[in-house]
């Protein structure tokens, strides 16, 4: 096995293709290369390399931000070439704060990287990716999805830190504005409301080739158990479907079984579990 390391997201185009023959379970990696393309203002590549088996690309790793880095599978991998690639990288001294990626993938690379660089692994979160070809809409919910504006900029902002307060993803008022006013600004936020009552948010992001992801679904502490969580990403779902994607995806965190079952009740299908793991000593 042997690995390039690159230093330029353009340097990763090549592979979008094959990051495309899965393209619901690479919808992150493929999500970030295609932003920092088409950006003025790109993130930080903060590590990326390509790890080939007999000449032929077999995983795809990057780090945009200081957590984690992302590990895509692009070929079919067996534990061994999982372990030399944990052990190059230890042997290079790059040092991954944690891994993300589908499992059973990440729980092997995690294990052996783990052990080679006598760090401890936690699993930080279990999710599971699913996605939507046909949308079933819940039936008699009052209530009609309408896209953000900057009128709604406060409010969202208090929602998008009780937001990462659920997701164990704490946001700073600072970080949940810049999040927000970016959603607001692609056009890429709504809002799911009743008597002019806004009850539920959800966000699309990361569209590529055939589809598109839904995230950021919020409903306040008051509103829930009413199906509004429901209706709102069925709606923007269907939505999406409409303007031309073939499939819709989302990520649900396996520890949340409420989420998992209204997702399902509306169409989504799953395509595979995801885990994050962190590296510490």
């Amino acid at each position: 096995m042997r690995v390039e390391i690159f230093t330029e997201w353009n340097e990763l185009e090549p592979y979008i293709g094959l990051l495309q023959t899965k393209e619901v379970a690479h919808n992150l990696a493929i999500g970030l290369i295609k932003k920092n393309q088409e950006s003025h203002e790109q993130d930080p590549l903060l590590f990326s390399a390509i790890f080939y088996e007999r000449d032929e690309p077999v995983l795809l790793m990057l780090q945009s931000i200081k957590e984690q880095a992302i590990l895509a599978v692009l070929s079919e991998v067996a534990e061994d070439e999982l372990k030399e690639s944990a052990g190059i990288l230890a042997e290079q001294n790059i040092n991954l704060p944690g891994i993300m990626g589908e499992s059973p993938y990440a729980d092997a690379f995690s294990l052996h990287y783990s052990e080679l660089t006598k760090t401890k692994r936690t699993l930080h979160t279990a999710q599971r990716i699913y996605q939507l070809r046909n949308v079933r809409h819940p039936k008699d919910m009052p209530g009609q999805l309408r896209p953000g504006t900057e009128e709604d900029t406060e409010f969202l902002i208090k929602w998008a830190i009780q937001f990462g307060e659920d997701a164990n993803v704490p946001l700073t008022e600072d970080e949940a504005r810049e999040r927000v006013e970016r959603f607001l600004s692609q056009q890429s936020m709504y809002i799911w409301e009743n008597e002019g009552k806004p009850i539920s948010m959800a966000a699309t992001s990361r569209p590529s080739h055939s589809n598109i992801n839904i995230s950021f679904v919020f409903t306040p502490a008051s509103e829930r158990k009413k199906g509004y969580a429901s209706a709102c990403v069925a709606s923007l779902s269907g939505k999406m479907l409409e303007a031309g994607f073939e499939t819709v995806s989302l990520y649900t965190d396996l520890s949340n079984p409420t989420f998992n079952h209204i997702y399902q009740e509306i169409g989504y299908e799953m395509v595979v579990n995801s885990k994050l793991y962190y590296f510490h000593l």
